[in-house]
């Protein structure tokens, strides 16, 4: 399970890898390259939901000269590409775990994904008193505005979740039926093109409590993160009723844009739409050069040596 520094998580479909230190970020307009002191380089493509807050932290570990580790696919090669970053701490390295890790692989990745999302900006938001109260807030306003039919199985399986989450947790990974409504809200809020797919494969991470939402990750789409609204039925038949990229700062910004959520457009339509929210989300237009084949490359400087 463990090479070169590297955890693979098999079902989950992501390999860690320890990258050290940012020296230089080059960005293209549909990608950006990372290099370290050894000059190896790796490119993450400009795809999913998460791209302009990885390309963030890059340039902030970058300044601060602070260890790195990546995170792709496990369909991809590691050696070339990368689909996000995390803190690698000086003292508590984030791949470092007991010696006999190797014999409990499915611990280790729980423990190795927990640190994780410790550092994830949504998972620290919700932490935040204020944040918290405008998310249970938002949960509230949305329940109102559901059909009886959905408020009474959002509401009931809320009640399963909070009360057997372990036991419907035990199978990790699942695959959940899937409507067109949630193909419209994964285009539209991950980027992801789920045309043609009656079910969805997941990797259940962690109830958010007391409502019906799962964190999950999605090993078919690079096993990026995701956040599930589940809805079950008293005979066991369950389904995702919507899906949404844990961002609470995304709602503001898809309420301004996306006035018709569910209209009879094709996939494309959404997936443009999921690219205007994405642009006013992280102004990306204030930034973006339209020079054909422009790139900026950022390099950092050498600490100058002590007198």
């Amino acid at each position: 399970m463990i090479q070169n520094h590297s955890l693979i998580l098999k079902n989950r479909q992501i390999k860690l890898t320890e990258f050290g230190i940012i020296t230089a970020l080059n960005e293209f307009d549909g990608s950006f390259v990372i290099s370290n002191d050894e000059d190896k380089k790796l490119t993450m493509q400009k795809v999913y939901h998460k791209w302009p807050h990885t390309l963030q932290k890059c340039r902030k570990s970058l300044s601060l000269g602070t260890r790195i580790v990546t995170r792709c696919s496990t369909n991809s090669d590691a050696g070339r590409f990368f689909n996000e970053v995390y803190i690698d701490p000086n003292g508590a390295p984030l791949l470092a775990f007991p010696i006999d890790g190797e014999n409990a692989p499915e611990t280790v990745e729980q423990l190795v994904m927990e640190r994780i999302w410790k550092q994830e900006v949504w998972a620290e938001d919700i932490s935040n008193p204020k944040d918290l109260t405008a998310e249970r807030d938002r949960f509230e306003d949305a329940l109102k505005r559901q059909s009886d039919r959905d408020k009474f199985l959002t509401e009931r399986t809320t009640e399963f979740l909070n009360k057997r989450y372990s036991e419907f947790s035990i199978k990790r990974l699942q695959h959940l039926y899937i409507d067109e409504h949630t193909r419209r809200r994964a285009a539209m809020r991950l980027g992801i093109n789920l045309e043609g797919h009656s079910s969805l494969r997941v990797y259940l991470e962690g109830h958010l409590h007391n409502t019906n939402f799962i964190h999950v990750t999605l090993p078919e789409f690079d096993g990026i993160d995701g956040v599930i609204g589940l809805h079950r039925k008293e005979d066991g038949n369950q389904w995702i009723s919507t899906i949404n990229n844990g961002d609470n700062r995304w709602w503001v910004h898809e309420c301004k844009i996306a006035n018709e959520k569910d209209i009879n457009e094709p996939i494309t339509y959404y997936l443009e739409i999921f690219g205007e929210i994405l642009n006013s989300r992280y102004g990306l237009s204030k930034t973006k050069s339209f020079e054909l084949g422009h790139h900026k490359t950022i390099i950092k400087f050498p600490k100058r040596p002590k007198q």
